[in-house]
């Protein structure tokens, strides 16, 4: 990081202030320049470059974003072989520390903070089953699953303290809003323009062949 200190504030000063609108293809493609510019010089480096960006985004999830876009398909093992594979690490990362702010909320009896967090956690979850093919399969996929045990464990012993005629915000299913009927509609648009897009990927690759 010492090395490369003087790339990292021109990378820096090249990033918007904020990204507090959607991650859109077209931000994602231009940050990915941005990024690959600053990694033909300075590979070790490229971890504390987008944790620049990560700082940016509004809403952290969507660090994955490079690293789905730089992939042939939304196939677990295709993202793990790009240059970005370390921004879903990232995003786990992030998931673990919220993890972590739950049990200290919760021990402090901090509840409206422990929802806020538990929300980001479910959006993330969510976000990351999404937008990855095979998650499952993968080492990611591993990690997201003994997260979020632990996770719904935290939640388990709190909401088991009170009687189960007395509903508890934490218990509630508003929190998952990816379970209503728009986003699962959403759901059904993105694995199709998944589908078409990685399809097309495919045909493509295989003209380009000999």
């Amino acid at each position: 990081m010492l090395r490369a200190r003087d790339a990292l504030a021109k990378f820096s000063d090249a990033l918007p202030a904020a990204i507090d609108k959607e991650f859109d293809d077209a931000r994602v493609a231009r940050i990915s320049e941005l990024l690959d510019a600053f990694a033909s010089k300075h590979t070790e480096a490229l971890p504390f470059a987008l944790a620049m960006v990560a700082k940016r985004l509004k809403i952290h999830w969507q660090l994955i974003r490079l690293a789905t876009k730089a992939a042939p398909s939304k196939n677990a093992a295709d993202i793990a072989a790009t240059r970005y594979a370390i921004a879903v690490s990232m995003v786990l990362d992030r998931l673990d520390d919220n993890r972590l702010a739950l049990h200290a909320a919760l021990k402090k009896e901090r509840i409206l903070v422990a929802k806020e967090l538990l929300t980001e956690i479910y959006d993330t979850e969510y976000a990351l089953q999404l937008h990855i093919d095979l998650l499952d399969q993968s080492d990611w996929g591993a990690r997201l699953h003994d997260l979020m045990d632990a996770i719904a464990a935290l939640v388990e012993a709190e909401v088991s303290r009170f009687p189960e005629n007395i509903g508890h915000v934490l218990g509630s299913r508003s929190l998952r809003s990816h379970q209503s009927l728009a986003a699962r509609l959403s759901y059904l648009a993105w694995k199709g323009r998944d589908a078409i897009s990685g399809g097309a990927a495919y045909c493509k690759k295989l003209i380009s062949q000999p």
